[in-house]
């Protein structure tokens, strides 16, 4: 068994283990994937909810588009999408039970993504409870902020103005109030994925009331809606997004050291894709070897890290470089991988080749 089969025994079996432990945090999910359709009602996509969607208004919200993203966010394809509606008082509304509380659950954390399409639509967000208790959590009617507001119109607004087309990460809390009756609404707007809850929100506001077993998508018009997360902990409703391009290592020193290699690219249909070789001997052949497995064959003093079903050659630039840009192929489906690693005659390097670090990117 070589060294970095073993290596990598040790990650897979402490995820596996604590995997248990990460999910029970996780209640509920929703990024609204699955093919597009106009009506939400009935759609019981995602994880963890005990009920489909249901309708309870006259204007609909529906599945569509690529979906919002969030940096360093964990996101999926497609969102809940309001779209214009006409009339005089628009209302778009769909209701989802939540699921049940683990016993001795002090606080309710929920995260979601919201954009406004329409230039100033009447109002857009997640509402919890029922009037005259009934607690909007977004962009209440009328503010043009971010806030909270409870159905008479009582509520605490942030300082972060609604802004057409702006993608906003709301998360909030709901606490048991110290008294041990009602709860505290808190809100936190576009926080770094990975750092600790804050210690002040944007705006919070307490109830007289427990916690809800249910929310609603609540938007007035132009609103789309996106990764509805429950769970009991900030971390929870906040994943961070998996690498999609991951350093394989193996790289062999040259004249100028190790050769690196990067990719950049967000790894989607006809995306841009491109990989930099630096570090590397300068004016040398250099091929650059592809394929869709890992290899892992010592070779030459080194290891070659694809199974080369593609090689190309190119000629390092006078500081050592090299690069290589294209599309990323629409034929790859998404979680299938390729392998890119460079190969550079060096006459400093044993055997007059030096090669980068193999790298893998993930298809999204």
């Amino acid at each position: 068994m070589t060294f970095h089969r073993s290596a990598s025994f040790l990650p897979a079996l402490c995820a596996l283990t604590l995997a248990p432990i990460s999910a029970a945090q996780l209640l509920a999910y929703d990024g609204f994937g699955g093919p597009p359709t106009p009506q939400l009602a009935g759609n019981n996509g995602g994880t963890g909810w005990p009920s489909a969607w249901s309708s309870v208004s006259t204007d609909p919200t529906g599945i569509a588009g690529p979906g919002l993203q969030y940096p360093g966010l964990a996101t999926s394809a497609g969102a809940a999408v309001t779209p214009v509606a006409s009339g005089i008082w628009p209302s778009s509304v769909y209701q989802r039970a939540l699921p049940a509380l683990p016993p001795g659950t002090t606080a309710l954390y929920v995260s979601f993504l919201l954009r406004d399409d329409a230039g100033w639509g009447i109002w857009s967000g997640l509402s919890f409870g029922q009037y005259p208790a009934k607690m909007t959590v977004g962009s209440p009617l009328g503010w043009y902020t971010y806030g909270l507001m409870v159905s008479e119109g009582l509520g605490d607004a942030s300082s972060k103005p609604l802004v057409t087309g702006e993608t906003t990460l709301v998360v909030l809390k709901i606490a048991k109030a110290a008294s041990g009756t009602g709860s505290v609404y808190s809100m936190y707007l576009d926080p770094v994925i990975g750092s600790a809850e804050p210690g002040f929100p944007a705006a919070s506001f307490a109830l007289g009331t427990g916690f809800p077993t249910a929310l609603s998508i609540d938007n007035g018009t132009g609103v789309t809606t996106d990764e509805i997360r429950v769970g009991t902990t900030w971390s929870s409703v906040l994943p961070a997004q998996p690498p999609i391009w991951i350093d394989m290592g193996f790289a062999k020193p040259g004249i100028s050291g190790a050769p690196h290699l990067v990719g950049t690219g967000a790894l989607t249909a006809g995306s841009s894709t491109r990989l930099t070789l630096s570090n590397a001997h300068p004016l040398a052949p250099a091929w650059l070897a592809i394929g869709g497995q890992a290899l892992d064959l010592p070779i030459l003093g080194g290891v070659l890290v694809p199974e080369p079903t593609l090689i190309i050659g190119q000629t390092t630039t006078p500081t050592g470089s090299a690069s290589f840009q294209a599309p990323w192929p629409a034929s790859i489906p998404a979680g299938q991988s390729l392998y890119f690693q460079y190969w550079i005659q060096d006459p400093a390097a044993t055997f007059g080749f030096a090669a980068s670090n193999g790298l893998r990117a993930i298809a999204q």
